[in-house]
């Protein structure tokens, strides 16, 4: 350890203070480095966002927190949606409906540190298409019901209506309808403060009841006619016999000439998607 020396001056009575040098030099250092001081402890940055949902478009405004490190921050954002930031505090609008994960990345000298991921809900328009898989049938008719759904903040919510007061939920649902009718099947979609919705109705239909008609045409020739209560939209395929043990036709209106006038009774067959009706007539050929 140094030692302080004390001499006698020139002048009777004067003492002269002499300190090390190494003490002097360590007093300023401590007064000239205000940097050294500013970099003690980790970094460390937190953030926050105002608001952090609502309908597009949507105008947000992000704070930094960092602390630690040894000053002099550089600034990464990412929003989510492509872009970015070298701001502090920056002031982003989100254009498009969607769920964005925003991280800051600070760097200081050689330190680095990421936040947590800060989510922003923005809801824009939703748009929603409906498959409904058979729109008709005879009862008891099970109906595929499935949506498409986009747009919004990209999380759904689905309300399927029946028309007969049941309901369900899910993209992908399934429904039998018990009796026969005209329902008009309607779905809605949320999303955050969005919503979409499409509709079709549902035909159900009971007993398939074909009428059969035939007028004589003279010279043993008859025009045949059937009449179903009926038919889906893939429409009715037909099969006829005519009594007299002739082939078959398979038209709804067939002119048909018996080998010998008499008395036949011809039936037709009606089908229908699953749905199948007969009917029968007796005529009178001469």
């Amino acid at each position: 350890m140094s030692k302080l020396r004390f001499s006698r001056g020139l002048l009777a009575g004067t003492l002269v203070l002499i300190l090390p040098l190494a003490l002097m030099h360590c007093n300023d250092d401590n007064n000239n480095n205000p940097t050294a001081a500013q970099g003690s402890g980790s970094l460390s940055v937190s953030i926050a966002a105002s608001p952090t949902t609502g309908r597009a478009p949507l105008d947000v405004a992000f704070t930094s927190n960092v602390t630690g490190g040894k000053g002099n921050y550089v600034y990464s954002w990412s929003f989510g949606d492509g872009t970015a930031s070298s701001e502090a505090n920056p002031h982003v609008r989100f254009i498009n409906g969607g769920v964005y994960d925003v991280k800051l990345h600070v760097v200081s000298d050689s330190d680095t540190v990421t936040s947590g991921a800060l989510t922003v809900r923005v809801d824009g328009d939703v748009r929603v298409s409906c498959f409904i898989d058979p729109e008709e049938g005879s009862a008891p008719h099970t109906v595929n019901f499935r949506a498409d759904a986009l747009g919004g903040n990209g999380q759904f919510t689905y309300l399927w209506r029946f028309g007969d007061g049941a309901t369900s939920g899910g993209a992908e649902t399934q429904h039998v309808y018990g009796s026969t009718g005209t329902y008009l099947a309607t779905l809605t979609v949320t999303s955050g403060d969005a919503s979409g919705s499409c509709a079709d109705e549902i035909h159900v239909f009971g007993t398939l009841v074909p009428v059969c008609k035939a007028t004589p045409q003279g010279n043993a020739a008859v025009k045949f006619n059937v009449v179903p209560n009926y038919c889906f939209h893939g429409g009715c395929t037909y099969f006829w016999n005519f009594g007299d043990g002739s082939p078959g036709d398979g038209i709804e209106r067939p002119l048909h000439h018996y080998a010998a006038p008499g008395t036949y009774t011809a039936t037709a067959t009606v089908k229908t998607g699953a749905a199948v009706g007969s009917c029968q007539i007796t005529v009178n050929a001469n």
